[in-house]
């Protein structure tokens, strides 16, 4: 959709080995391949995510990871948008189609950035968002069931209005580490060309 608009995309994968397989990644690798006749040529990023992951994870109310995991993915995605001079942040949140995708999510999560994020899908269902993915040809390599970093560590009980204070105090658990974890996140991210077909 956002190729639609005339918008050359690069893409980010967030790998959390040994937790997300080399079958999880090659997924994505063929989604751009896939993807790439709208666009020609398509970068793919792919963010060393485990540390950091695990880091949330063992400092963090559980309730509260995933928000917090979405928020280091924005920071790594708008340090990844400053080094490639990339415009805009674009995301595939659905507007309630998971915990982490309520207003208050997306405010939350937000807030780390003065990128402008854009989601082309907020305001359509799931069965519209299947639709566009079958005419486009990836609806088949989207649901073969290889384990995503979102995945791995679901909550059973996923806050849906985070607090942005609360959300803070668990940040500064992860002051003494978390910068160094998202530098080196960035500075090792490997960049991957996928030829259009």
């Amino acid at each position: 959709l956002m190729m639609k608009r005339g918008v050359h995309i690069e893409c980010i994968h967030y790998a959390s080995p040994p937790y997300t397989s080399q079958n999880a990644q090659e997924k994505v690798m063929e989604l751009a391949r896939l993807v790439s006749g709208y666009q020609g040529d398509v970068l793919v990023h792919v963010v060393p995510f485990t540390d950091l992951q695990l880091a949330i994870y063992q400092n963090a109310d559980e309730s509260y990871a995933i928000t917090l995991m979405r928020r280091m993915m924005m920071r790594i995605a708008t340090g990844l948008a400053k080094k490639r001079h990339a415009q805009a942040i674009a995301t595939g949140e659905s507007i309630g189609q998971v915990a982490s995708q309520t207003l208050t999510s997306m405010r939350v999560i937000n807030s780390v950035t003065n990128v402008p994020v854009i989601r082309p899908v907020a305001c359509l269902d799931k069965l519209e968002i299947i639709d566009i993915s079958k005419k486009i040809g990836t609806y088949e390599t989207s649901i073969l069931p290889y384990e995503d970093c979102c995945t791995i560590f679901v909550a059973k009980h996923p806050v849906t209005k985070p607090r942005l204070d609360v959300i803070k105090r668990s940040e500064r658990n992860l002051d003494d580490c978390i910068d160094e974890l998202m530098k080196t996140a960035i500075e090792t991210t490997e960049e991957i060309k996928i030829n259009a077909h």
